[in-house]
């Protein structure tokens, strides 16, 4: 299995993105992340952010300090895509994209739109009294009201309802998450799929351009960022995931090695 500093235009950063001092300002073309829940999933680190001892305000107030961090990072033409989707406190559902949305646009991000990704093959509710959740957001935002997005490189298929001829693209996104990988990767428990974010590179970024994923995770955003030529720069707290990371860029490396 190859070692992360193994990869050209790869950087990982073992610690908080509520400061990334690393990072130059305005260097960023894209920020696509999935951040943690609210009191909703462990990922094994004493400083997370969102564990159950922190009120659903300082969440908040710590995430704030993470978009801070990534609207000096992004070129004034730069876009952040949160994906992320409601949760439930005390029984009581909170509109977790909408209040995402609402700090990040005091910093200053314009809101474009709330995207849904459609989840055709999710099988559980919220609760036992719920109908089951189909769906997540993507919270699309915006550093200047002029950014970039190429539209023509967003991708289809013949069940996306997203795209239809000589349409422009829609907010309904339907990438379907490969059934069984929820809960085979005992460290991160909130996959998404490389067709949602390969979508999502191509709209908001050109090759050569640098994504950035300030909650890392297993690195779904850095293999879809690496495979369509662009750079990456992640953040993650808990160091146990450098093997996991490795392992899904392993077929990148040996890709790379056929080319040469």
């Amino acid at each position: 299995m190859p070692e992360l500093d193994d990869f050209r235009n790869f950087d990982v950063h073992w610690s908080s993105s509520e400061e990334m001092k690393e990072v130059r300002e305005e260097s960023v073309q894209s920020v696509i992340t999935s951040p943690p829940y609210w009191d909703l999933k462990d990922y094994g680190h004493e400083d997370q952010i969102g564990t159950s001892d922190e009120s659903y305000e300082l969440y908040h107030d710590r995430m704030a300090e993470v978009w801070r961090e990534c609207y000096d990072v992004l070129s004034d033409d730069g876009t952040m895509w949160v994906v992320v989707d409601t949760v439930m406190e005390r029984g009581d559902l909170q509109l977790l994209p909408y209040h995402i949305a609402e700090r990040a646009e005091d910093i200053g991000f314009v809101l474009q739109d709330m995207v849904v990704w459609h989840k055709p093959t999710a099988i559980a509710g919220m609760t036992d009294r719920n109908v089951v959740n189909k769906k997540e957001y993507v919270v699309y935002l915006s550093k200047n009201k002029d950014h970039k997005f190429n539209e023509g490189e967003a991708g289809n298929s013949l069940e996306d309802p997203a795209v239809s001829e000589d349409k422009r693209l829609g907010n309904l996104w339907r990438n379907p998450v490969k059934r069984g990988s929820i809960g085979n990767n005992v460290l991160h428990k909130a996959p998404y799929p490389t067709s949602l974010i390969e979508r999502i590179v191509r709209l908001s970024s050109n090759e050569g351009d640098t994504i950035l994923d300030p909650f890392l995770g297993s690195g779904t955003t850095a293999k879809s960022a690496l495979r369509l030529k662009r750079k990456c720069i992640g953040y993650e707290l808990n160091e146990d995931f450098d093997d996991i990371i490795a392992d899904r860029l392993s077929d990148l490396k040996q890709q790379s090695l056929t080319d040469f």
